[in-house]
């Protein structure tokens, strides 16, 4: 019993079922009279404000760490400074890699976060080796610590199908492409924004067919970059086509949501419509009457959406 109600922790942690379904499996192998494993083992379970008070302790621990370190970083030579970020790396990793196996949530989001801070303490010993030592363009070294840190992230998340190591992943590839954008002659921003656009809708459908773990936070991840790319793309000269660009990314999201009755893509929707669809009104009409007629017909629009929303919200 309780190895079955372990086992379901492990699965939870993971992300590899649901609250709702760890429930359904304990009823239907134990019977629904059988508790869950929280109150089979509760003196096992460590507290959530103990878990944040440990990790604000942590935190300040590493800052005087890191002021301490400040105090005579500077004298120390370019070898030294990268060894003590390799340390750094080695330590965390190490600190992560034993709480792998333990069934306590807390311990498994620990190890998570541990893997992250080595991963960042691994790209700033890169950091220190590839621009001084090795001699290389700043260009160069970004694309570089991006592409090692990015082939770290996915074993790390294969390893571990956490949150955190999907954030990572997420971040490490998003740099290292950004990163070869400049390794020719720099390119226009708009340039970056239908890149960053290109890559969030990559992102969203590689998540969604479950070749990267976590498909909720991909969903997130992804429809946020492809946002934030288009208002990347809605500047100088191509404007109206990132504006444009943007909106239909928000009312594809909002269409989706409704009909795959889907909230995560309504908030994308909506969070989209928010953005975009005042900056459509006053590039096209101006400060015109049509423009903030335009304007708070559109508010409206959101308002009566969010009334039928309201009252459909079981469907949702």
């Amino acid at each position: 019993m309780i190895d079955l109600n372990k086992q379901l922790d492990v699965w939870l942690s993971d992300g590899i079922i649901s609250a709702e379904q760890a429930d359904l499996m304990r009823q239907s192998v134990l019977g629904s009279a059988v508790p869950a494993a929280d109150e089979l083992e509760p003196e096992h379970r460590i507290p959530i404000i103990t878990e944040i008070l440990g990790y604000v302790g942590v935190a300040l621990a590493i800052w005087a760490v890191v002021f301490l370190v400040s105090e005579f970083w500077a004298n120390l030579s370019d070898w030294a400074q990268a060894s003590l970020f390799g340390a750094l790396a080695v330590a965390l990793f190490a600190g992560g890699a034993g709480l792998l196996d333990r069934t306590e949530p807390a311990l498994s989001r620990l190890s998570s976060v541990l893997w992250a801070g080595s991963v960042g303490a691994l790209a700033g010993g890169l950091f220190t080796l590839f621009e001084p030592i090795a001699g290389l363009s700043i260009e160069v070294t970004w694309t570089l610590i991006g592409a090692i840190a990015t082939v770290v992230a996915a074993g790390m998340l294969w390893r571990q199908r956490s949150v955190v190591q999907h954030v990572v992943l997420f971040a490490a590839a998003l740099t290292t492409i950004m990163a070869a954008l400049t390794l020719g002659p720099e390119p226009e921003i708009y340039v970056f924004g239908f890149v960053v656009w290109a890559y969030g809708l990559v992102w969203l459908l590689v998540t969604r067919a479950e070749v990267v773990p976590r498909p909720t936070v991909g969903m997130v991840l992804g429809g946020i970059a492809m946002l934030y790319g288009a208002q990347m793309a809605a500047f100088e000269d191509l404007a109206s086509v990132g504006i444009l660009l943007g909106l239909a990314t928000a009312g594809l999201f909002a269409a989706a949501g409704v009909v795959m009755k889907d909230r995560l893509s309504i908030i994308l929707g909506g969070i989209g419509i928010f953005v975009f669809v005042p900056q459509f009104m006053f590039h096209f009409f101006g400060e015109t009457f049509g423009g903030m007629f335009g304007l708070f017909f559109s508010g409206l629009i959101l308002i009566g959406l969010a009334i039928w929303f309201s009252r459909h919200r079981e469907a949702l």
